[in-house]
């Protein structure tokens, strides 16, 4: 009796098992091993504005902040410098994003808008010093300010151009400015102002920086533009 009910006991776990590896290829036939097609992103004509011809790289830089819309600056200099200075592959070859978004959004508007609402935005940005000062002139990014007094001849080599939003402009840089936080950004001005909203949003939109480009959320440009080869950084200084 034991003997028997041992064979049975045998012969029920081997057929399990043998049942078990049956069934495994069907369990194992996944649509990539069915010959399926991997899965690729969309690429959308909106975001047509992306490829830049012609680069080797590509780097896209998220800001959220007053003070890394301002750090993402030095960033995309120091890829264009030592690409060049490391590789000898000059700014044409590179394609650069900075996305900003949320409270970075205002550097994504030219001077004749910071010198009409400057001062509200360097308010509501709790913008300090200098930054502060400059806020109601013009774009403190955009330009190099003016030399608060004359400044010594320049000696062999210093006459690399400052740091600028225009400077990287010309470089080829793009700038993806958030459409969300643009209409946010017209509704607390038409509160500070007494202005109609939906007329400052479309004059926000009508004067940007060179290179600028309106998407509809910021968030959304920093997945297209990784979807569409570009490494991303996201700068929280």
């Amino acid at each position: 009796m034991g003997d028997k009910m041992i064979d049975r006991r045998a012969m029920i776990g081997v057929g399990g098992l043998m049942g078990a590896a049956g069934a495994m290829p069907a369990l194992a036939q996944t649509p990539a091993a069915a010959g399926a097609t991997p899965w690729r992103p969309a690429m959308e004509e909106q975001d047509a504005w992306m490829d830049r011809p012609g680069t080797r790289h590509r780097l896209v830089l998220d800001t959220t902040t007053i003070d890394s819309g301002t750090a993402a600056m030095f960033y995309a200099d120091n890829f264009y410098a030592q690409n060049k200075a490391g590789y000898g592959i000059g700014p044409e070859a590179l394609g650069m994003i900075i996305v900003f978004r949320h409270f970075s959004t205002p550097f994504g508007f030219n001077d004749a808008m910071w010198a009409k609402y400057g001062a509200t935005i360097a308010d509501k940005m709790k913008m300090q010093g200098e930054q502060a000062i400059r806020a109601i002139k013009g774009n403190p990014n955009l330009s190099a300010p003016a030399p608060a007094k004359p400044t010594p001849a320049a000696k062999k080599g210093d006459d690399e151009p400052p740091v600028t939003l225009a400077v990287l402009a010309e470089r080829g840089a793009r700038f993806a400015v958030c459409g969300i936080a643009t209409e946010g950004m017209a509704a607390q001005l038409a509160r500070a102002s007494g202005g109609d909203a939906k007329a400052i949003n479309a004059e926000l939109r009508a004067n940007m920086i060179p290179g600028a480009v309106i998407v509809p959320a910021g968030i959304v440009a920093v997945n297209r533009a990784q979807e569409r080869g570009y490494s991303f950084i996201n700068i929280v200084d």
